[in-house]
């Protein structure tokens, strides 16, 4: 009985890493038909969070038999993180706060998640398996990116476009790709430069494995024509020079230097394949122009400077940045319109300094700088490597938004956080927990999974009623778990009401979706659904209203095709000519409406 507790603890940690393994190696690149967007829009970061729910089931399951083990970074991101959630209660400005709630339960599952983590007491083999784990990921994207550039036909069932050729992987994104290729190439030499050369075979072996990481993914990094991935690359190199060049010299290994060779190999390899390759191929011009992200960063800044202290509130940057930007063009003549739904700035710290003002800032501040107090307890080598590793996934954090687009992002930054936490870190003994919190920790995990699971299910059925010319009111009625579709499962029953209604002539029916309308452009400001008001109002005769509206959305969206003056023409025209006879489908042949919630991902980058 006495190795009871050390027998159990070896367990937990075995049953974490097989789910680790399974989760990395296979249920991270799931495939589903889906409407594409970012977040759990997609179906492999549901199943991810499902996971995750099941992890920390695991590693929380009997926390209350033993005093906690965390580190003080860990209670230090704690700390920090209060100051991100302060911001959500305020009482002035948190109108449309519920939007943000998804981030802000990913980041308290997150630090749920690392706690689990550190009640396994991996042991430094443990630890080492996780970070394999996450190659394993990485191995696989790769496998998958060059399939789908050498070997996937037109009309796969994948869904990936032959013609554009961009390999984006599970991610449906060339940069979300491209800095997670980045990040295990880093981690490819870390771990090589930190592998035991005994026994033979296995060092062989990994030193195989390593090998191909580099040179294939160098060959996708160039592919990808992506400069966040690029950029991140470069700096996460050049921080592991000075721990690469010390290895060298020490052990003159000529397989280590044969290996690192396979990187420019493989982008001469990747440039190559750009001009023999039918693909779609970016300009030069993208190094050389900083394109529309200076003026989404000019106009990020003057947002934070006139409101520093509270911000815009929590889920509010879509519509507050295209009004303030539509007040602030209005008064500098020559300035041009930017491109329509967006809804993140493209820089980490500068969405929350706008929604939150400067507390959230300061908080995510205070997250780095307890990252980099902890590594400065190490030689300068590693830390510097260290950094590296993590380097392509924050550069790109700071150009655009992977951690609302992938999971797997969020997940591989966790563990390299927890690796470097438990092996360096210093370690804090809590007190044992009451035996009443057992049951909430335990809601947290099992509750994850099965939303997870029934949302898994819920995206399937609004994917086959979106591609379903033939759809019915019933199958959406039928959606399990609308709420991870939220606002389109909201689109789509609205949508439903005013083809009704239009069809039927039902002025109440109209009104019901102007109002509705009117309420869903406070927090997402789509030309697409200002337009729908507009017919709505009009039809019901309420045309003063009708534009007001009109008016309001030209003045956000001054270059959207949709509300030109001949497009807005020729759907009044075709309204009197609607019979209650006719489908939904002949009713968009005729107008048509706005039927496409389309997800705010940032325009074109």
């Amino acid at each position: 009985m006495t190795f009871s507790p050390l027998l159990r603890q070896e367990r937990l940690a075995q049953t974490m890493l097989a789910c680790m393994a399974f989760y990395s190696l296979l249920a991270m690149h799931l495939y589903l038909p889906h409407l594409f967007g970012i977040g759990l829009q997609l179906p492999f970061n549901v199943m991810g969070w499902f996971f995750i729910g099941l992890m920390t089931a695991l590693g929380l399951w009997n926390w209350q038999r033993r005093r906690l083990l965390t580190t003080r970074l860990w209670l230090g991101l704690v700390v920090a993180s209060t100051l991100l959630w302060v911001p959500f209660f305020y009482l002035h400005n948190n109108s449309v706060a519920g939007h943000a709630l998804p981030r802000m339960l990913g980041l308290f599952g997150g630090l749920v998640f690392y706690l689990a983590l550190q009640q396994c007491r991996f042991n430094e083999r443990g630890r080492r398996y996780l970070l394999y784990c996450l190659q394993g990921a990485v191995s696989v994207e790769i496998l998958l990116g060059m399939a789908q550039f050498f070997v996937l036909e037109p009309g796969n069932w994948f869904g990936y476009n032959t013609e554009v050729r961009s390999p984006y992987g599970i991610f449906q994104h060339r940069n979300v790709m491209s800095s997670f290729v980045a990040t295990g190439m880093v981690l490819a030499i870390y771990l090589w430069l930190h592998e035991a050369k005994t026994p033979k075979r296995w060092f062989l072996l990994k030193s195989v494995w390593f090998s191909t990481v580099l040179g294939a993914g160098a060959i996708l990094i160039v592919l990808l024509q992506s400069r966040a991935g690029q950029l991140g690359l470069l700096f996460g190199l050049l921080l592991l020079q000075p721990l690469l060049w010390q290895t060298l010299i020490k052990t003159r290994s000529k397989r280590l230097l044969a290996s690192l060779l396979l990187i420019p190999i493989g982008i001469v390899l990747g440039v190559f394949g750009l001009d023999v390759f039918d693909m779609s191929k970016r300009s030069l011009s993208i190094y050389t122009e900083a394109d529309g992200r200076f003026d989404i960063y000019a106009h990020g800044m003057r947002m934070w400077l006139d409101k520093p202290w509270f911000g815009f509130g929590y889920g509010s940057f879509e519509s507050a940045f295209y009004r303030t930007y539509a007040t602030w063009r209005e008064l500098t003549p020559g300035v041009k319109p930017l491109f329509t739904e967006m809804g993140h700035p493209h820089n980490e710290f500068l969405l929350w300094a706008i929604e939150g003002g400067i507390l959230p800032l300061l908080g995510l501040i205070i997250m780095s700088g307890l990252v980099l107090r902890l590594l400065y307890r190490l030689p300068l080598v590693q830390s510097l490597a260290w950094i590296g590793v993590l380097a392509p996934i924050f550069i790109h954090s700071q150009t655009e938004f992977p951690f609302y687009h992938s999971l797997p992002h969020w997940f591989m930054v966790l563990v390299l956080l927890y690796v470097m936490d438990a092996q360096y870190g210093q370690r804090r003994l809590l007190r044992t927990p009451p035996q009443w919190t057992r049951w909430p920790v335990r809601a947290w995990g099992v509750g994850l999974m099965l939303f997870m699971a029934l949302g898994l299910y819920a995206g399937q059925q609004l994917t086959r009623y979106a591609q379903n010319d033939d759809h019915t009111e019933a199958e959406l009625k039928a959606v399990i778990n609308p709420l991870i579709w939220y606002d389109r499962a909201a689109f789509y029953r609205h949508h439903w009401q005013l083809t009704h209604a239009l069809l039927n002539q039902e002025p109440a029916g109209l009104l019901d979706y102007a109002a509705w309308a009117r309420r869903f452009v406070i927090h997402t400001p789509r030309a697409g659904v200002y337009y729908n008001a507009y017919l709505a109002l009009g039809s019901a005769g309420h045309e003063d209203e009708a534009q007001q509206l009109l008016s309001e959305a030209r003045r956000l969206y001054p270059n959207v095709q949709l509300l030109r003056s001949t497009r807005i023409q020729h759907a009044r025209n075709h309204l009197g000519e609607l019979t209650p006879n006719m489908t939904a489908a002949e009713l968009n042949d005729a107008i048509p409406l706005y039927d496409n919630l389309r997800p705010a991902i940032g325009g074109a980058y």
